[in-house]
């Protein structure tokens, strides 16, 4: 296919790399990972890998968009290596909103390092920061996020996220980050439209302990939805492939939940739950992980119920133990909260 961008070139593995030598081997040298391998970000030597997902503390670490914005504009990353390879190869496994924010500080570097910046981009991208870091649990002002044209920008990835990632996908990833990228460009010359929220995510279980199972209907405005009405700790039915099998993800909105609502051991459990437990299903990071966005997950959500309340009620039922002082707040919906300035 031919390349779409001037200064990155796309790739779309027929695989996730494992770790950084399955990394450095495979990918030549000046190449640029984003969230596509199953190890810590960082850089060694000529190559570099944006995440924010594995081996990390989810809450202390940047998102991809942010580590590159912080690699290009101060470190001046694109514009050295371009000197060296041209174009930059690039590798991907999705088009999330992180991914696609991502690929465009690479390709639009340009702006970033003039001394001025672009004050637009700065601001999508440290509020994307907010949210991804999150696994889209912040509580924002939903009727903010419209207005300032944030879920227009990334409206391609939403119709493409309720389709589902399938192997052979390679050409819609990249036109979806192509057209994420065209919207950036639009939103920075004045061009930008308003998407509305049109959200509707299920309920499809809430537990006395603090956590729901909710069904997003594919939609990534869902989880904005439940934050604006207050849920922290969420397991979230993504979408069912045509083959039957789940994309899921776990989600702890507040680290301070970390004695009841035990991400990871939730997602060790589910994987020894699986058909193939062999194979790696389940991952992630300690505020935000889940099922693998190709391959799927072949547990029904009300398994991952009875999964769930059994590891949750018995760690919520030791924080009531004499001298375990439960720490809760309970936080009023934002949804409501015209005009407010998010935090």
């Amino acid at each position: 296919m031919e390349n779409q961008f001037e200064n990155i070139r796309l790739h779309v593995p027929a695989e996730r790399f494992t770790n950084w030598e399955h990394f450095m081997r495979e990918a030549p040298e000046y190449s640029i990972g984003i969230e596509v391998m199953d190890d810590t970000p960082g850089h060694r030597g000529h190559h570099v890998h944006f995440d924010h997902h594995e081996g990390v503390i989810r809450e202390a670490t940047m998102s991809a968009a942010m580590q590159a914005y912080i690699a290009v504009r101060q470190g001046r990353l694109m514009g050295r290596w371009l000197t060296r390879q041209r174009p930059v190869q690039v590798y991907v496994w999705n088009a999330d909103q992180d991914v696609c924010l991502t690929a465009f500080v690479l390709e639009y570097h340009a702006m970033l390092e003039r001394a001025e910046g672009t004050p637009l981009l700065r601001w999508i991208v440290q509020y994307n920061n907010k949210i991804d870091v999150c696994g889209g649990l912040y509580p924002v002002n939903l009727e903010e996020l419209v207005r300032n044209h944030f879920t227009w920008v990334f409206e391609p990835y939403r119709r493409q996220r309720m389709q589902g990632k399938m192997q052979g996908d390679e050409a819609l990833i990249r036109n979806t980050i192509r057209e994420v990228c065209d919207r950036l460009l639009d939103l920075i010359d004045g061009r930008a439209g308003i998407a509305p929220i049109t959200a509707e995510p299920e309920i499809l279980y809430q537990s006395p302990h603090n956590f729901v199972i909710a069904d997003e209907k594919g939609d990534p405005s869902s989880r904005l939805v439940l934050a604006a009405e207050g849920h922290t700790n969420l397991i979230s039915l993504v979408c069912t492939r045509p083959n039957g099998r789940h994309t899921y993800s776990v989600i702890r909105g507040s680290p301070y939940d970390e004695d009841t609502f035990q991400v990871t051991k939730l997602i060790q459990a589910f994987q020894a739950a699986e058909d193939l437990p062999d194979a790696r299903i389940w991952g992630g990071s300690n505020l935000a992980a889940g099922s693998d966005s190709e391959f799927g997950s072949s547990l029904h959500w009300t398994t991952l119920k009875e999964i769930a309340e059994e590891i949750v009620a018995t760690a919520s039922q030791k924080m009531r133990q004499p001298g375990m002082a439960p720490f809760s707040v309970t936080a009023a919906p934002l949804g409501s909260q015209k005009g407010a300035i998010p935090g």
